[in-house]
């Protein structure tokens, strides 16, 4: 935390003043000189409650903490966090106290107003709680708030700003897509009973346990239970593998900030379906990413892969941090057998010298872009291949 320092109060300017302080003596000086006790009395008074508050907000801040807790820091557009910032005053000195919460309003929307004040007795605690509601798409660093403390009467109040960062994830809004399909890779052949090779990982059943079997085929728990020899039977799987690309570069140049969100949401939501229906999903991106996350996450069946590409699809900023073919060719030892949806603004020469490479490396393809505005003399594009983001979005 900052040191504290005072702040200026308008209310309270006739007492703090040093102008009014001086006139205040020049007075106490004539009353003593014209033998007037009351009024120097009065004057005493006032001047020695001035010092005491003066006193009283130097020690203020002594034996006070303040905790900032956040129930929550991955939420998605719409939902609401809640930030509590607990007050404690472990002393005798009862003092006034004002904390401000600060943060961006195009970031998140308070349920009240983010400033808040209460008195605070010896040894008594409070808490101030906001309802926060997440508005767009980032990684956005909160936790700073400013703390005023003071006298009872507020003549001299003091102020910190303290930091306790905290990274808040909005995820991308996930939106509905029109279903569509990607050429399957058969892992281990033609599917089903097509293949000569059986996939260990999918079982269909057991059946007695044949010579030539291998033993580690043996279902030693069927065994038991029938109290004959149980080998496995398995199925020839097909395992789809998807890599989702955003290439950022023509965002970034024509300066199209609400189409790179609408493709973000987009991308978020195909890689949910993707999911959704068994696929193996990575993500790759060239552009910056706001914090350690990695620019490539690899290809993966679960949960945690999910949210990893969610997060860092939230963690992107619109600039390039380097060149996508770089960043590609450095992960293509990993990138066998896949599908890949490649998302722009629009199609440009790079992304058809990249149309070679993914054909020379046989990785099916499919474009979605913003705006379909330069494709006229791009003939040797298929087609079929490019679509407009906004023909899948529900």
């Amino acid at each position: 935390m900052a040191p504290d320092h005072s702040v200026s109060n308008h209310e309270t300017t006739i007492f703090t003043s040093r102008p009014i302080l001086l006139i205040t003596l020049v007075f106490l000086f004539i009353s003593l000189l014209t033998r007037q006790p009351q009024m120097a009395i009065l004057i005493l008074l006032v001047v020695g409650l001035i010092a005491l508050t003066k006193v009283w907000s130097l020690f203020a801040f002594s034996k006070m903490s303040v905790e900032l807790k956040i129930n929550q820091t991955r939420v998605f557009p719409g939902e609401s966090i809640r930030l509590e910032i607990l007050a404690k005053n472990s002393k005798f000195l009862p003092v006034w106290l004002q904390v401000n919460a600060l943060m961006s309003s195009s970031c998140f929307v308070s349920d009240k107003k983010t400033g808040e004040s209460s008195f605070l007795l010896w040894f008594q605690k409070t808490i101030f709680i906001w309802n926060l509601k997440a508005l767009n798409r980032g990684c956005y660093t909160m936790g700073q708030h400013r703390i005023i403390v003071s006298d009872l009467f507020g003549f001299f109040p003091r102020q910190k700003t303290r930091q306790d960062p905290v990274d808040v994830i909005v995820y991308p809004k996930i939106i509905p897509i029109r279903p569509f399909s990607m050429p399957e890779h058969n892992f281990f052949g033609f599917p089903g009973a097509k293949s000569p090779v059986q996939d260990p990982v999918y079982i269909l059943g057991t059946r007695e346990y044949q010579s030539f079997t291998p033993v580690k085929l043996i279902h030693w728990n069927a065994s038991a239970k029938v109290g004959k020899l149980q080998e496995k039977v398995c199925e020839p799987s097909v395992q789809e593998k998807l890599l989702i690309v955003v290439d950022v570069d023509l965002f970034h140049a024509h300066g199209a900030k609400l189409e790179f969100e609408r493709m973000l949401e987009a991308a978020a939501s195909m890689a949910v379906y993707f999911e959704s229906r068994g696929n193996a999903v990575g993500f790759m991106t060239n552009a910056v990413i706001k914090g350690k996350t990695s620019d490539f996450i690899p290809l993966s069946r679960n949960r945690q892969s999910l949210s990893l590409i969610l997060e860092t699809i939230a963690r992107m900023e619109m600039r390039p941090a380097g060149r996508l073919s770089d960043i590609f060719h450095h992960h293509i030892s990993v990138l066998w057998g896949i599908n890949c949806i490649f998302c722009s603004y629009s199609i440009d020469d790079s992304m058809l010298k990249m149309k070679h490479f993914y054909a020379h490396k046989r990785i099916a393809i499919k474009y979605f872009v913003s705006t379909m505005g330069e494709l006229e003399n791009k003939t040797d594009l298929i087609y079929d291949t490019i679509q407009p983001i906004d023909t899948i979005c529900i």
